[in-house]
């Protein structure tokens, strides 16, 4: 099945009740334009989106399409390795440098579950940089991302040209 935009969300009234098939769309993939996946049961899956989904991305729970036997096909991110960081003495620098830390290795950034957590994807060397901070805790756990807290745009969409700003 082809699929070539979003056509609405799962909890839309007109996907209620369908039956529904789910295609994974791992994290990193959720921005990009041309995938091809297989769904749960077994459908192959062409995704071609237009240039939007470079600034929206896919989402759990966005429809891609309803199949010839009115299968509803719907996305969903699974869990992944993650970073979940706590920062124990709050303050508006705390803050900063974390998000700061982790935008400039470009990791995506999300609100934790208290007020006080960010949740970024593990990768070592983000692991020894966040766990380095002081007043900041970092764990690493297997989980699904909450997309409905969003912080930044995934993987590198935010440098042009090959721009790089990293610091030593």
């Amino acid at each position: 099945m082809l699929c070539e935009k979003i056509i609405g969300r799962i909890e839309d009234s007109e996907f209620i009740g369908k039956p529904v098939d789910f295609v994974e769309i791992d994290w990193h993939e959720t921005y990009n334009k041309i995938l091809r996946k297989t769904s749960k049961s077994g459908r192959d899956v062409a995704i071609r989106l237009g240039d939007d989904i470079l600034k929206t991305g896919m989402k759990p729970g966005d429809v891609l399409g309803v199949d010839s036997d009115g299968t509803v096909l719907a996305v969903e991110v699974p869990a992944t390795d993650v970073l979940v960081v706590t920062v124990e003495e709050s303050s508006a620098f705390n803050f900063a440098k974390v998000g700061y830390e982790i935008g400039n290795c470009h990791g995506p950034l999300f609100a934790g579950e208290a007020d006080n957590q960010f949740v970024t994807i593990f990768n070592e060397p983000m692991e020894h940089l966040l766990s380095h901070l002081h007043h900041v805790k970092v764990e690493r756990k297997v989980q699904k991302l909450n997309f409905a807290k969003q912080i930044s745009t995934i993987v590198g969409h935010g440098h042009s040209h090959g721009e790089h700003h990293h610091h030593e």
